[in-house]
């Protein structure tokens, strides 16, 4: 006698003593064996969960192999259904990937309704046992298997007298029996940093922590970036880092769904530090052609991180490491910004000895991009920018001019750059009246001068209107 049917008797037996109106008035509540129900209900509940051991399942098979269905237990259909989800004998894939598992398929298409009911729980799990891979080589099993459970959902719920908890978790989420499994719960997936929230939700399913459906929830997650509102993308950016680094398999798909879709935002042109330092760490600087991480994303938005990371070196430069912040010479340089396609930083002792919380945040965040820069006065530092095909070299401390080369003089790899291989005017592309090799000084109208000589060797700011220089003596 089941639970429900005794549950169902002593109500009735109640009825047959009292008038309904009356009832609570002739006899006590039996609070205890209510208890004492509920108590047995949990029991009966775990039990269906709990999966039979190997050498059953093994037996069941044997059982329908030799003997055929009609001298199969309902355990033995249990069994079997459980089989699904294993990998048995000499089997060298889950039973419902292989041919035998075609057959147990077909034959629980065909089941008896009441028969159905015992193996619809061992079917669900092992609906949600299997991989994505498992799924990609071989699907149409398993497609099969989602046909039967989606079919027969309701119809069990509609003949179950007491639901179970998995059954009622079912048909408040029957979209995971869809196509779209996972599309419901992306927006708890995505708003709430607590992984478990979606998994809380769906506990009685008792879906594997590798099963396909988080593979699906993670990839649908990433897809929805592209379809987000501009705000709802901004917002999210944190939670995919956090995703990323949790789970480093879909470094590439994360990293390539937040970058093109920051591209296509109108604030593409502002650095967004956290995405940009996990950029640096998972796919290596991407002004470099032998970072092969930023051949997965377009030309277009690999050149909108490159700026990034020239407007965060050139406000370094003038900005965090020079205490007299030269800001004429960040708005010189900065109106280039589209047509830079490298950027490097030569700090000096002052700057790697600094104890400055600034400092360091930029220096970790930066680590195996910056330079040394030797052999010049500890305060200062040094850039390069490589402006169409031209290379700018510029110093932070007064006294010393900027140079520019087609070709660079020094070897760019090393560690620890002399102030003195900087400097070489024999190879500067800036010549003088007498065609010799110059540097250029911030003296006077500077800003004129150095349009002048970048105009000669084909180089222009793609700014509409030209700045009006402060005019200097």
């Amino acid at each position: 006698m089941s639970i429900a049917i005794l549950k169902q008797r002593l109500n009735q037996s109640v009825d047959n003593f009292s008038e309904p109106a009356q009832i609570h008035n002739k006899f006590v509540k039996p609070n205890k064996l209510i208890k004492t129900l509920e108590l047995i209900e949990r029991k009966f509940d775990d039990m269906e969960s709990i999966q039979p051991i190997e050498e059953k399942i093994v037996n069941s098979i044997l059982k329908l192999e030799k003997q055929g269905k009609d001298y199969l237990t309902k355990r033995d259909w249990k069994n079997l259904a459980w089989s699904l989800s294993k990998k048995l004998l000499s089997y060298e894939d889950k039973i419902l990937f292989t041919f035998k598992g075609s057959e147990l398929i077909e034959q629980f298409n065909k089941i008896d309704p009441e028969l159905l009911k015992v193996v619809y729980f061992p079917l669900l799990y092992s609906y949600f046992a299997v991989e994505q891979d498992e799924i990609n080589k071989r699907p149409n099993n398993w497609i099969q298997l989602r046909n039967i459970l989606n079919t027969n959902r309701s119809t069990l719920f509609r003949a179950t007298l007491r639901p179970k908890k998995w059954l009622t978790t079912l048909t408040d989420h029957p979209e995971v029996l869809s196509l779209d499994p996972s599309k419901r719960f992306i927006r708890d997936f995505l708003h709430n940093s607590d992984d478990s929230r979606v998994s809380s939700q769906l506990e009685s399913l008792s879906i594997a922590p590798n099963s396909w459906f988080w593979d699906s929830l993670v990839s649908s997650s990433i897809k929805s970036v592209k379809t987000m509102k501009e705000d709802d993308y901004f917002k999210v950016i944190p939670r995919f880092l956090l995703l990323l680094e949790k789970n480093p398999i879909y470094t590439t798909a994360i990293l390539t769904a937040l970058l093109e879709r920051y591209a296509s935002t109108s604030k593409r042109t502002l650095v967004h530090e956290a995405l940009k330092s996990v950029c640096l760490t998972q796919w290596g600087n991407p002004q470099y052609d032998s970072s092969a991480g930023w051949r997965n994303v377009h030309p277009d938005t690999r050149k909108m991180v490159v700026q990034w990371f020239v407007r965060a070196d050139l406000e370094a430069f003038f900005k965090l490491f020079s205490h007299t912040a030269d800001v004429d010479r960040f708005n010189y340089w900065i109106k280039f910004i589209d047509k830079i396609s490298f950027s490097q930083i030569f700090l000096g002792s002052a700057a790697v000895q600094s104890r400055h919380a600034e400092h360091r945040k930029f220096i970790e965040l930066n680590r195996g991009r910056l330079k040394n820069l030797v052999g010049s006065t500890a305060s200062n530092n040094a850039f390069l920018l490589k402006i169409d095909n031209i290379h700018i070299v510029d110093f932070s401390d007064t006294g010393n001019a900027c140079y520019g080369y087609s070709n660079l003089p020094f070897n760019i790899d090393k560690k620890n750059i002399t102030v003195f291989e900087l400097k070489n005017k024999p190879h500067s592309v800036f010549k003088s009246d007498s065609g010799r090799g110059m540097s250029l000084s911030h003296s006077g109208n500077w800003e004129a001068r150095f349009d002048e000589k970048l105009a000669e060797l084909g180089v222009f700011s793609n700014q509409s209107n030209s700045p009006k220089y402060k005019r200097r003596y």
